[in-house]
């Protein structure tokens, strides 16, 4: 059995799995934290055996195994996400998911900025329509602008430049650029009016050299110029 050091636990795989996967699956697990903690609409259940995320606001109570979610996608490559409504499981699945071979913790950001937006119902899959529907009128934060999390990632990045991590750096904004797109659906066009002025803040050769060898390959999507 291999035992993964995670933000939240001790995460424990007994099946084969891609290590590139893994390493996908815990960057995603890092700016999951960083959301779900800016929010007072979601929140970590930490005193069982595995950590849950339970929602706050109105309606039926949402709880998301996050373990159960990254082992299903790694050891059985099962996109479904592992979802409790009023302790009742239901199946919530990502179309892009089957696309893009998302990885799951991304598509549990996706879950979680649809709470923070108030689950509109045009974006909220049918199986938690329930959620919607009684969600009630909170306060919601609007998911087509950066969040805090957001800039606090593009912080990191230039921060990470600046101490001569050009690989490094180049693949934070990379990250977030592939989460505007698949969580938060936001076009090509939009990313990039959002990341050029950070992008011009970076050597042309540099990014030339992240896009040789780039973390992953949808990466050449964002960061060509």
């Amino acid at each position: 059995m291999k035992r993964i050091d995670t933000p939240l636990g001790i995460l424990c795989l007994d099946t084969f799995f891609l290590p590139e996967q893994l390493k996908a699956e815990l960057r995603g697990l890092d700016l999951l934290c960083s959301v779900v903690n800016s929010t007072p609409v979601w929140s970590f259940e930490l005193s069982s055996k595995k950590p849950f995320i339970v929602s706050n606001d109105n309606g039926p109570e949402i709880l998301i195994d996050v373990f159960e979610c990254i082992r299903k996608k790694l050891c059985e490559d099962d996109p479904h996400l592992k979802v409790y409504m009023s302790q009742r499981p239901i199946c919530v699945l990502n179309d892009q998911d089957i696309i893009d071979n998302t990885p799951s913790t991304d598509s549990i950001v996706s879950l979680v900025l649809l709470g923070i937006a108030g689950w509109p119902s045009d974006l909220t899959p049918k199986t938690l329509a329930k959620k919607a529907k009684y969600a009630g009128k909170g306060v919601l934060v609007d998911i087509s602008k950066l969040l805090e999390s957001d800039h606090n990632q593009i912080e990191t990045a230039m921060h990470l430049y600046r101490e001569n991590f050009n690989h490094e750096a180049l693949s934070v904004v990379a990250q977030l650029a592939r989460r505007l797109y698949v969580c938060r659906f936001w076009s090509f066009e939009k990313i990039d009016e959002v990341l050029r002025p950070i992008m011009n803040e970076f050597d042309d050769q540099h990014i030339r050299n992240y896009l040789q060898k780039p973390d992953e390959e949808t990466d050449k999507l964002f960061l060509g110029k």
